[in-house]
């Protein structure tokens, strides 16, 4: 394929050149783990493909999958891919007839899912009639006596018998700007889109982001896969970056034991979103809240020290290593990144959402420094990154090599670039409005360019909030400085139409013990906190210092509440890469939002369930 080199032809390349050397990994239990050599991931992938080939896929044609992040959903997607077919990813999360829209969108006649949840989803989906849907593959062996229901093993008994010349044939008919994987749009501010993949795009991604970071390539890429894999950011990480940089992949099904991976794994990459990073930092400051005397001081101190001396950094250029910074690292810093597992990080990363400054400093005085990137579903995962330990706070990098970047009259941010998608699948309609005439995306974020090419974002423009009084205002910067207070996991800025801005605040369970200190209370559960007197003066007072004194009169917080349960994906309020529906959270929580409206008193703070 000249110049574009595909997944699978990158694949068939480490199967040749080191066969033998560890590419998956799959935890069985604590210490314990299967592995897959490249010879096996590519032999399993041409098994796939051919027994595919043998349930009657089409060339061209497209495979529903579903499933926690595993071997066997790489396999698969790659498998689908060798069959000169296309994958059409499915969140975990879905109900049926959401599926169901994606399955006939995608026109799938044969859907890949792991266990029984998903499989009785499918069941009903194809039980609806309503999709092509016939055959049903399950990557684990589920007993069942459902026709044209079929387990993985079966099928690549099936691949294993088949001959090999007609999934050559395809492989060999692939071309650059061919569909390699579809990507589907979380549907929050409508029905979702596939978005269109192109062999030409994943490569253009993937050659762009490993000259940024060439050099932790160098020393060997160990990357944990945890994050949804229909999401643009895994499958960047996962098969686009990972797959070319001929690392060790290790799977991680259950987002929740994302710390024992970290802990027994010790990647020498870890790409989280905001909502992870600050999971972390709400647990590491509540175990150093409860620190007392000399080992507090002795904490505070350190922090305080590598903080300095990497923002030094920053500023001259230079490396900075005092006896000082070396003392904090051997007596502190050392001791906290080995717990969590980050000992060995040469890169960690951010993305699909804002992240506080806050919680940035916060890992740089762990001598952790996030490199904060930006993309969308549309521009096939990233298009900009920091520059590798050259990091701006505030920013969210510049370009991705390849990629353009222009701030529109009303302060919009334009892209260009080979990556970009080419439009939706089987959406003609949304597919002509994703360019202007001139062929520039509008993305939807506001943003400004600095003198050096770093791009920073200052909101969306749909969620613009128009005061009463005609301003207009971009909520995300007040949340930023909110989400920085103590105790506070989640703030959702409103006000749209009303005289003064409101927030709603979510308090972080493992954020409590800090909070509580910070408070003068005993810590307790996040329903009796949220309603604690002296809790709510102390975050009153903190909305003052740490957000109001930093912004416009008009962008003030005149009044919040404390809500009694956290956001979750499975409450609603959370999509499956844990970022806030500001829709569904203004629907569910009315009524509290206008209380904040039906009372003319002076800032004020009450909680709410």
């Amino acid at each position: 394929m000249s110049e574009v080199k595909t997944m699978l032809e990158t694949l068939r390349g480490w199967a040749e050149t080191k066969p033998n050397e560890a590419a998956l990994h799959e935890r069985r239990g604590p210490g314990s783990w299967d592995v897959t050599t490249w010879k096996q991931y590519w032999e399993t992938v041409r098994k796939i493909g051919k027994g595919l080939i043998e349930l009657g896929l089409e060339q061209g044609g497209a495979v529903a999958i579903v499933g926690d992040n595993r071997r066997e959903w790489v396999f698969c997607q790659h498998g689908i891919n060798a069959a000169g077919a296309i994958p059409g990813p499915i969140y975990t999360t879905l109900l049926a007839d959401q599926m169901a829209y994606i399955i006939d969108n995608c026109q799938a006649k044969i859907a890949i899912c792991d266990k029984q949840e998903q499989l009785d989803k499918y069941l009903e989906v194809r039980a609806s009639g309503k999709t092509p849907l016939k055959t049903i593959v399950t990557m684990d062996d589920i007993a069942t006596d459902h026709e044209d229901v079929i387990s993985l093993s079966k099928l690549i008994e099936m691949g294993e018998a088949a001959d090999d010349a007609e999934l050559d044939r395809r492989l060999s008919e692939v071309k650059p700007d061919d569909i390699a994987l579809l990507i589907y749009t979380s549907g929050t501010t409508g029905l979702p889109k596939g978005a269109i993949f192109t062999h030409r795009g994943i490569h253009r991604t993937t050659v762009a982001t490993l000259e940024v970071y060439g050099e932790v390539l160098e020393h060997g890429l160990r990357y944990i896969s945890y994050l949804p894999l229909c999401h643009a950011a895994e499958q960047g990480l996962t098969n686009f970056c990972g797959l070319a940089g001929g690392g060790k992949i290790y799977f991680c099904r259950d987002m929740k034991q994302i710390k024992d991976h970290l802990i027994e794994v010790e990647p020498t990459t870890f790409f989280a979103v905001p909502r992870v990073w600050e999971k972390f930092e709400a647990a590491l400051r509540g175990r150093l809240a409860e620190a007392t005397g000399i080992k507090a001081k002795l904490a505070e101190w350190a922090l305080r020290t590598e903080l300095d001396a990497f923002e030094k950094e920053q500023r001259t250029g230079r490396k900075v290593d005092s006896l000082l910074r070396r003392m904090a690292n051997k007596l502190v810093i050392s001791k906290i990144q080995g717990a969590l597992g980050l000992s060995q990080l040469l890169m960690a990363a951010s993305g699909a959402a804002p992240i506080s400054r806050s919680t940035l400093e916060f890992f740089a005085s762990l001598g952790i420094v996030i490199h904060e990137g930006y993309g969308m579903t549309e521009t096939t995962a990233f298009a900009s990154v920091q520059p590798y330990r050259k990091v701006r706070f505030g920013t969210i990098g510049k370009a991705l090599p390849g990629v353009q970047i222009r701030i529109a009259a009303d302060g919009e941010i334009m892209l260009k670039g080979d990556n970009m998608i080419g439009g939706y699948y089987r959406n003609d309609e949304k597919s002509d409005e994703l360019y202007d005439d001139e062929g520039w995306m509008h993305t939807g974020d506001l943003g400004a360019l600095d003198r050096d090419g770093y791009l920073s974002i200052t909101g969306r423009k749909k969620d613009l909030i128009i005061t009463a009084g005609g301003k207009n205002v971009a909520p995300a910067e007040m949340e930023a400085h909110l989400q920085g207070i103590a105790g506070v996991g989640q703030a959702v800025v409103v006000g749209d139409r009303q005289p003064y801005l409101a927030a709603l605040l979510v308090l972080d369970p493992e954020a409590l013990p800090e909070l509580a200190k910070e408070a003068g209370v005993s810590a307790s559960d996040v329903a009796s906190m949220a309603t604690d007197p002296k809790v709510l003066e102390f975050l009153g007072r903190a909305v003052e210092t740490q957000c109001n004194a930093k912004v416009a009169r008009y962008q003030t917080i005149k009044k919040f509440e404390v809500l009694q349960t956290p956001f979750s994906v499975e409450t609603g309020e959370l999509t499956p890469t844990l970022k806030v529906k500001r829709n569904i959270v203004n629907e569910k929580y009315a009524k509290q939002i206008a209380k904040m409206y039906a009372e003319t008193k002076p800032v004020a703070a009450s909680a709410r369930a």
